[in-house]
């Protein structure tokens, strides 16, 4: 039994951590949620000023131990409900959601913000973008004009049915989902012996309709470990109906996928929480589509779903915890057909769901997807594909042979790790250049097309930096060593604050003043320090080793294309990823950014049932190279840190990078022998 609170035993300060933002850290006890929130930079909607009035700045109390964060969090940690939000819920039950403004803080708290509840919305850059596709998918619908019954015809009505498909059709086996065969009579009767038939596979039948009828929807689901993206398709037309994406609820859990997997194996009901969250997410998107396409979600009967490896196993009810560990073992790599009803989802009572192949422990049905939809095995050219998150996921190939891996990037290319950072949302500062003579910044914040410069006059009310987010950080990076404010290692110039004062040392340990404090919401400049370098050349490091695994496995020196796929990818200048060396050497004309290839790769799945086939040949035929277990890969890694790179030649970049000294050519020799000494 807990006992109650006494101000004697209570302490000044306790912890929170906010999801899906991420941020976290003390606030003095009593405050209320709302202005905790605030204070951690993370802004909740708030119509009436905190006044309990309005409603709009829900939230829910995460219940439970979370090793991540090193919390245990319960309702019970917030003051009790009473006066004003106990009289606003009398009118509008909120379930399990409390109000922010009437919470105080008693105790260590895990805060889940609801989408609607955020006043910063999560831009999720994963619109479906154009691409010439064959509609051929699994699921059609038929008409069928069936006989009636009479009293000298025994047969049943689904017998007198599969002869009628057979001979208007010319398709013979016909099944009937066993949900589905209650409705048969019924529909023949209102028909008058007419039917439309939806069959899957030209297998199965799914639904039976009186009369002629028309209205067959499909499901593409890319499931991100940060984001979920679906997209609603006509079956018929192959027209995108709707798009709908949320942050996957699984980031309350563990912000990256090794998280996840730790709370699998030390929560005995973890993988089992985990699951359940991706499939009410998978719900929610599926019915928000099909709101705003007008149509029924009864109506949705196929789904085809992919992501990563760990994501495939828990959306699957699949315990990840062999993923967490050498060999890294999946439970299964090939592509898997089941019923919708079998993982929980709520559709169409015979809906079928797909799920792509995977290729290796940590190469998963995402990157078969990118790979569907860039198609390399189908190019003259050798095309480097790159997908960014967490873990990037790099392929190289074309029509004779095709190699991917995965390198441990991080999360910092997605604002994590970062003092300032955040993910893309409005008011974070996404594209930055730097003055190389008098070191002074310009920057342009999401959801405003004016450059802030020193001494720009924000209107009372206006956009402010709340923040970096990866582009952002990356350009910065790039503008700091254009700008000789950080040398080819990374390290801050300690001559550099002699040219201004924006260059600032706390000790040996360097930071650049990014933004002033009139151009923030906080009201306190934003900085990036030395260990947001650091940070930025480890991702950058993994990323480039991985590449340069996949380039000597082909012996090659160079590629002739490189796409960036990904919604990070979209926002990536090409110029500032090459000088930073995320990517090698290459024409810039031939760096492209593809948006969610994934995503689309999904689509096509879809609309196209021979592109099913196709997909799980891409998986077989795919050779893998494993970074983890690479004995170059630790050398690779460490040239990779310099920016560009330590050894490697840019000729497209000739003329557009600093000089590199003498002092710092001869610290990344040193560096590049000790492992041998």
């Amino acid at each position: 039994m807990q006992l109650p609170y006494r101000m004697s035993d209570t302490p000044t300060h306790h912890q929170i951590a906010l999801m899906p933002s991420g941020r976290r850290g003390p606030v003095p006890a009593g405050m209320t949620l709302l202005d905790a929130a605030r204070q951690l930079g993370v802004e909740l909607e708030s119509i009436c000023g905190g006044r309990q009035t309005c409603g709009k700045c829900q939230i829910v109390i995460e219940e439970g131990h979370f090793p991540k964060h090193a919390i245990t969090s319960s309702a019970d940690h917030v003051s009790p409900i009473d006066g004003r939000e106990a009289a606003y819920r009398a009118e509008h039950p909120l379930g399990a959601r409390r109000l922010a403004c009437a919470c105080e803080a008693l105790g260590d708290l895990l805060i889940s913000v609801p989408e609607e509840s955020q006043a910063h919305k999560q831009i999720i850059a994963k619109a479906a973008t154009d691409r010439v596709i064959e509609v051929l998918p699994a699921v059609r619908q038929i008409y069928v004009e069936s006989v009636e019954a009479t009293l000298d015809d025994h047969r049943g009505d689904w017998e007198r049915l599969q002869v009628a498909v057979a001979e208007q059709w010319h398709l013979t086996g016909l099944t009937i989902d066993p949900l589905v065969l209650p409705t048969l009579q019924p529909a023949l009767r209102a028909g008058k012996f007419a039917v439309t038939l939806t069959l899957w596979q030209e297998t199965e039948v799914l639904r039976v309709q009186p009369g002629y009828a028309e209205g067959a929807y499909g499901l593409a689901v890319d499931v991100g470990s940060t984001t979920v993206v679906a997209h609603l398709c006509d079956l018929r037309t192959g027209a995108v109906r709707a798009t709908e994406a949320m942050m996957n609820p699984q980031v309350r859990y563990g912000e990256d996928l090794m998280s996840r997997v730790s709370y699998a194996m030390m929560d005995k009901q973890g993988a089992a929480r985990l699951h359940r969250s991706i499939i009410t997410a998978l719900n929610d998107l599926a019915r928000k589509a099909a709101v705003a396409a007008g149509v029924s979600t009864d109506d949705i009967l196929d789904v085809v779903l992919a992501g990563n490896t760990v994501m495939h196993h828990i959306l699957l009810g699949i315990d990840p915890v062999e993923l967490g560990g050498s060999p890294f073992a999946l439970a299964i790599d090939g592509p898997v057909d089941l019923k919708a009803r079998d993982l929980g989802l709520k559709l169409g009572a015979a809906a079928r769901v797909h799920v792509l192949p995977c290729i290796a422990g940590h190469v998963g049905a995402d990157n078969v997807a990118v790979q569907l939809a860039e198609a390399p095995h189908r190019q003259d050219e050798l095309m480097l594909i790159i997908d960014v998150g967490t873990n990037a996921e790099i392929v190289l190939g074309d029509r004779a042979q095709v190699l991917c891996a995965s390198s441990p990037t991080g999360p910092a290319f997605e604002g994590a790790q970062i003092t300032h950072g955040q993910r893309a949302a409005p008011g974070a500062i996404e594209r930055v250049r730097i003055d190389p003579i008098t070191l002074e910044p310009r920057f342009r914040l999401i959801g405003m097309d004016d450059w802030l410069q020193p001494g720009s006059v924000i209107a009372e009310g206006g956009l402010r930096a709340t923040g970096i987010c990866g582009s952002g950080i990356i350009e910065a990076v790039v503008e700091m060593f254009l700008a000789g404010i950080i040398d080819p290692d990374g390290r801050f110039d300690e001559s550099a604050p002699g040219r201004s004062p924006r260059v600032r040392f706390n000790g040996r340990v360097g930071e650049y003043v990014l933004a002033d404090a009139g151009h923030t919401a906080s009201g306190a400049p934003m900085v990036v320090t030395q260990n947001d370098v650091r940070a930025i050349q480890l991702a950058k490091g993994a990323l480039y080793a991985g590449v340069k695994l996949l380039m000597a496995e082909r012996g090659v020196a160079q590629v002739d294309r490189i796409v960036l796929a990904g919604a990070f990818g979209s926002y990536i200048d090409p110029r500032h990823a090459m000088i930073l060396g995320m990517i090698p050497d290459c024409d810039l004309s031939r760096v492209v950014a593809v948006g969610n290839a994934a995503g689309d790769g999904v689509r096509i799945a879809l609309l196209n049932r021979e592109r099913r086939a196709e997909a799980a040949q891409i998986a077989r035929s795919a050779i893998h190279v494993q970074t983890a277990v690479s004995a170059e890969f630790q050398n690779e890694f460490v040239d990779a840190m310099a920016l560009p790179h330590a050894t490697d030649p840019f000729p497209h970049l000739n003329g557009q990078l600093p000089a590199r000294t003498a002092h710092a050519s001869a610290r990344r020799s040193a560096r590049r022998r000790a492992p041998a000494q």
